[in-house]
This record gives structure tokens, C-alpha cells and sequence, in this order.
């Protein structure tokens, strides 16, 4: 019988919550559990944005790489000797968004090339890196 007593007890109490709804503490409680929640998400996905960005620089440069060295076997089909590309964005069937033929276009994520060098423009600042043309590496 006492366990029937705490079983109405309960079913009271939330169909009175229901009715009445919550109070102002219960709702300060709920929002800075998710304040605190928030300020624990907002910097690892901060990173995790960072980390992706570079993933896919990374990514671009193997493909710059990979059509280069295709490239210079294609020559040796055809001509007998390896030679790398002078410009290896050229040997790409879809250059990646933002390329421009040898100029910056001053927005991020731009890549161009000028002088054997690779640049990308990331958060504002340019970086390269250096494009052998006579072994078709990306340093």
C-alpha cells in the first residue's frame, strides 16, 4: 500500500509540473548547465575547423604532387625522357576553388603559382611552398 501511495505521489507531482510549469531556478539551472556545455564545445570545434583546413591543404599538394609525377610518365611514353611540368595546376583535371594563374587574388583560400612556388592564402596569411621542376616535388 505504501508503494501505491509514492507511485500517485509521483504521477501527481508531474502532471501538476505539467499544468504549473517550471520554476525560475529549475530554468537558470538548465541554462548554465548548457553555458557550461557550450564553453567546453566552442574551442574544440574551433580546432577541429583548423585541423580540416590543413587536411585539405595537405591533401591539394599530393594532388599537385600525383599530377606532376603522371605527367612526367606520359612524357616518357611519349618522348622517352622524364620531365616534370612547368606549372603542375596545369596538370590537374579540376583545379581546386579560389586558383588563379599567377596572381593573388587577396581572399582566403586562394592558391596561385609564380616562380616554382605553391602558394595558398589561409586566415589572412600566405603560405608557399617550393615546386621542383626537375623532380616534381612540393617542399
Amino acid at each position: 500500500m505504501d508503494l501505491t501511495l509514492q507511485t500517485e505521489s509521483l504521477t501527481m507531482y508531474a502532471s501538476r509540473k505539467l499544468r504549473e510549469g517550471f520554476t525560475l531556478v529549475e530554468l537558470i539551472i538548465v541554462m548554465v548547465i548548457l553555458g557550461i556545455m557550450a564553453a567546453v564545445a566552442v574551442p574544440r570545434m574551433g580546432n577541429i575547423i583548423s585541423q580540416s583546413a590543413e587536411a585539405a591543404e595537405e591533401a591539394i599538394l599530393a594532388q599537385l604532387e600525383s599530377a606532376a609525377e603522371i605527367y612526367a610518365l606520359d612524357q616518357v611514353l611519349l618522348s622517352g625522357s622524364k620531365t616534370y611540368p612547368s606549372n603542375p595546376f596545369n596538370e590537374l583535371e579540376k583545379k581546386p576553388d579560389g586558383y588563379t594563374n599567377g596572381s593573388d587574388s587577396g581572399q582566403d583560400d586562394a592558391w596561385w603559382f609564380t616562380s616554382n612556388k605553391v602558394y595558398h592564402r589561409r586566415n589572412g596569411a600566405s603560405y608557399y611552398w617550393t615546386y621542383n621542376s626537375s623532380t616534381g616535388e612540393i617542399n
